[in-house]
């Protein structure tokens, strides 16, 4: 959920990227998005950029909380259909309002009795300092638990910290509600490149982004809202959310917005959350490395 900055006091431009520091004066992209999905951990400066925004793009709220069911039923796909049992959260966000923290799902499925060692990794990523301290405290409960403060942005770091999986196991990485937070389209492919190559066959991608396709005059306009509050916000197009997943094998029914991953989308109306959600996987004969994945 969060991962860009905006102009700091070191004069940082909104196209970069840093690990922040906690403030109560502006607002935060982790905030925003936790209070739109029913959270009680915004400041006033959030709570008042939230109102601005809702007065413009009225299906915030919806769209938080439909991608948030998304990601339950991924990491539940996942974990059906799959024998992942390492998960990368990368711009983990504060801890959902719901109290069904992910870590949770696969807890459940990869270690049912808590007296043993855990079989599982899961790694919670963020580049701001409130997200990491509320996840080490309400998310990291077993070793199996981790949690990394940094920029996702930067490759290196990014990928000296993924050493703590497995690389003969496949990972399923999470990016949900985060790459739309950074402006930099260079960098955002340049971090889904990395991390397509760095993964194992076999691994999984979920991703659920932001998009100007089902509402564009409104989304302009949230985008001015939020630059003006030093938040740089880029939503994407279906092709250029797709061309992300590179040639990962997506599962049905493949990148679509985001509510058609609901129970109830049968009765949800389009544009109803403004998004695209997908999960793709990497096959054997992936240029990016080898192994084999099962096509669903």
């Amino acid at each position: 959920m969060t991962t860009a900055t905006g102009t700091s006091r070191e004069g940082r431009s909104q196209d970069s990227v840093a690990v922040h520091e906690i403030s109560m004066h502006a607002a935060t992209s982790a905030r925003l998005c936790h209070h739109f999905g029913g959270g009680c951990e915004a400041y006033a400066v959030d709570r008042e950029l939230a109102a601005k925004a809702a007065a413009v793009a009225p299906w915030l709220a919806w769209s938080a909380r439909t991608a948030r069911e998304y990601a339950h039923a991924a990491v539940v796909r996942i974990l059906d259909d799959t024998d992942i049992c390492q998960f990368l959260d990368l711009g983990c966000g504060l801890p959902a309002a719901d109290g069904r923290p992910l870590v949770e799902l696969v807890r459940k499925t990869a270690q049912p009795n808590p007296d043993q060692s855990p079989q599982y990794r899961y790694v919670s990523v963020d580049h701001d300092p409130m997200v990491i301290a509320h996840v080490k405290c309400e998310i990291v409960a077993t070793p199996g638990d981790d949690a990394a403060l940094l920029d996702i942005t930067d490759a290196n770091t990014l990928l000296d910290a993924l050493r703590m999986f497995d690389r003969m196991r496949p990972v399923a990485v999470l990016l949900h509600q985060v790459l739309e937070w950074i402006p930099d389209d260079r960098a955002v492919a340049s971090l889904l490149t990395a991390i397509r190559e760095w993964l194992p066959a076999g691994s999984a991608l979920s991703i659920v982004h932001a998009t100007a396709d089902t509402h564009p005059d409104q989304t302009a306009q949230l985008v001015a809202i939020l630059a003006d509050a030093g938040l740089g916000f880029r939503p994407r197009s279906r092709a250029q959310i797709a061309g992300l997943l590179g040639d990962f094998i997506q599962l049905a029914p493949g990148l679509s917005e985001t509510h058609s991953w609901h129970s109830r989308r049968a009765t949800l109306p389009k544009g109803y959350s403004s998004g695209y959600a997908g999960i793709a996987f990497k096959a054997a004969d992936s240029p990016a490395g080898g192994g084999a994945v099962e096509a669903f």
